[in-house]
This record gives C-alpha cells, sequence and structure tokens, in this order.
C-alpha cells in the first residue's frame, strides 16, 4: 500500500464535492493507496497541506476539487518526490482531459490503481506556479466576471453570460508583449502548458507538458466580431488559419503592459495585471496519469 492524503475543496462543483469523500477513499484504499482526507480550510490552503504531506514523506497527494485546488496542490509539491493526483470535482476540470483521467470523481478513483507517474513541466506566472495557461485579455476579463454565485446558480451557463457581458462593453486595450527577446503586440496573449483551453477545445494542439517549452497564441483582433470569429475557429479547430493569429514556442513571455490589463492563471484571476513574466519553473512535478 502507498500511504496517500486526499486534499479536498468542500466547495467545489457547488459544494457536492464533499458528499463523495467518503466513497473515494474507499476506491482509492482499493486501488492500493491507504489515504486520509483532509479538507482545505480556505484559499491557499491546499499549497500548504501538500508540502507538509510531502515533508511527512507521503508517496501521494490527491487533490479532490476544481483545477484550483489542483494548481494549489501542485505549488506545495514541486521539486519534491511526492507524486500529484488530481481527482476531478470541480465546475470544470479541464485537467482531467490533461492526464487522461474519467470525468467523474468515483471513476477517477477507482483508475488510479492503473496510473503511472510522469514529469509534468509547471509554469511560473511571476512566481504564481499554473498547470494550464497564463493569459491576459477578454477571456481573463470573462473569467472575472464570473462570480462564485453566479456559477453556483446557472453552472455552464454562466461563461455565456460573463461572454455576453465582456463582449458588450471590452475596451480591447493593447498588449505589450516579449517573446524569447521579440517585441510582439496584441489584445489576447495565452501561454499554455497544456493543448486544453476552457474545456475540450485546444487553443495549441502541439503543446506538451514534457518538453520545457511554453506556446504562445496571440490575438490581434479588436471588437466584437473579430472575437467571436476567433472563438468559432477555436470551436472548429481553425482559429490558427487566421491572420490576426500568432504562435510561438517559447522559453519565456514578458507581459508589460497595460498595467489594468485583466490576467488569469487556470481560471483564477489575479489581483495584480502586468507587468509579468511568465516562465517555467525549473524543478518539475511528479503527476498521477494514465
Amino acid at each position: 500500500m502507498r500511504s496517500a492524503v486526499l486534499i479536498h475543496n468542500p466547495a467545489a462543483g457547488r459544494g457536492r464535492a464533499g458528499v463523495l469523500v467518503d466513497s473515494i477513499l474507499q476506491r482509492l484504499r482499493a486501488s492500493s493507496y491507504d489515504t486520509e482526507a483532509w479538507p482545505t480550510t480556505g484559499p491557499g490552503s491546499a499549497t500548504a497541506q501538500a508540502g507538509e504531506a510531502a515533508d511527512a514523506g507521503f508517496d501521494v497527494v490527491f487533490a479532490y476539487g476544481g483545477d484550483g485546488t489542483l494548481r494549489e496542490a501542485a505549488g506545495g509539491l514541486l521539486g519534491k518526490h511526492t507524486a500529484l493526483g488530481f481527482i476531478p470535482g470541480g465546475t470544470i476540470n479541464v485537467n482531467a482531459l490533461t492526464f487522461g483521467l474519467p470525468g467523474r470523481p468515483l471513476l477517477a478513483a477507482e483508475a488510479f490503481g492503473r496510473a503511472r507517474i510522469e514529469e509534468f513541466d509547471v509554469g511560473l506566472c511571476n512566481d504564481e506556479p499554473f498547470l494550464m495557461q497564463a493569459s491576459a485579455g477578454i477571456d481573463a476579463e470573462m473569467i472575472a466576471r464570473l462570480s462564485s454565485k453566479l456559477k453556483r446558480t446557472i453552472a455552464g451557463g454562466s461563461a455565456i453570460v460573463a461572454g455576453i457581458g465582456a463582449l458588450a462593453s471590452y475596451r480591447y486595450p493593447r498588449l505589450e508583449v516579449t517573446a524569447d527577446g521579440e517585441d510582439l503586440d496584441g489584445s489576447l496573449a495565452v501561454v499554455s502548458n497544456i493543448p486544453f483551453y476552457g474545456g475540450h477545445w485546444q487553443i495549441q494542439p502541439g503543446a506538451r507538458t514534457d518538453d520545457r517549452k511554453l506556446d504562445l497564441v496571440l490575438f490581434r483582433g479588436r471588437g466584437r466580431f473579430a472575437t467571436l470569429g476567433f472563438a468559432l475557429g477555436l470551436v472548429v479547430r481553425r482559429h490558427l488559419e487566421r491572420g490576426d493569429v500568432e504562435t510561438r514556442r517559447v522559453e519565456q513571455v514578458e507581459l508589460r503592459g497595460p498595467a489594468e490589463l485583466p490576467m488569469q492563471i487556470d481560471g483564477d484571476v489575479l489581483r495584480d495585471g502586468p507587468p509579468a513574466l511568465i516562465r517555467l519553473a525549473r524543478d518539475r512535478l511528479r503527476v498521477l496519469t494514465l
């Protein structure tokens, strides 16, 4: 039996996540993980708890919740031998796709009996770790409008409501970008560590989590019609063919401004906007994948 901790966010998935904890523990134990439950106590607690579990010698930390809970737990395990497993329990669970996991928590817990450990690159936006993307522009504005209350009330439809509101009022400020020393500009910059973006859509199909590179997608369009065209192109996997889209495989991206530009990492809005330095962490993360 491998020793493990289950860090779980009772508020994830509109409050339903905590109900399944006992069943998840049973399935993890049946999959040869001697697991104890550690509930989070607030924002940032998953990072401290994951680090504490690693220092105590646990083999695995399971993060049960949304992508934000996973990101926090990863921050406590960078450079440590303890592996990270993701049990999806949030409203949207993009990392489940990345790790090849079932989207339902009980099925994911059962699947870890056949999981393997892989080395996973982790991005840094200034000093904040991320697993999926860091971005600046209208997508971060939409996320900022997705209040917790709105998410709980209308779930998946909240993204549509936020999108309509953002398109109606967003001013498309010019974003100054330096990618590996080359000066660029646009209205939206997405720096990806994984292919997936906002669900099953692939913002950069060639992105890998083990190549020590980040993938920059820069959108230069302005206005509602250009943005809707980019979004439609993303859905049908033709957004990279647009003349107002540019891509780079990079080691480092600097977002210089404007300072009021909204930014997000892995679906969490950053309180401070540009300037921001985006790069890969020196240490990798050990992750359970299928």
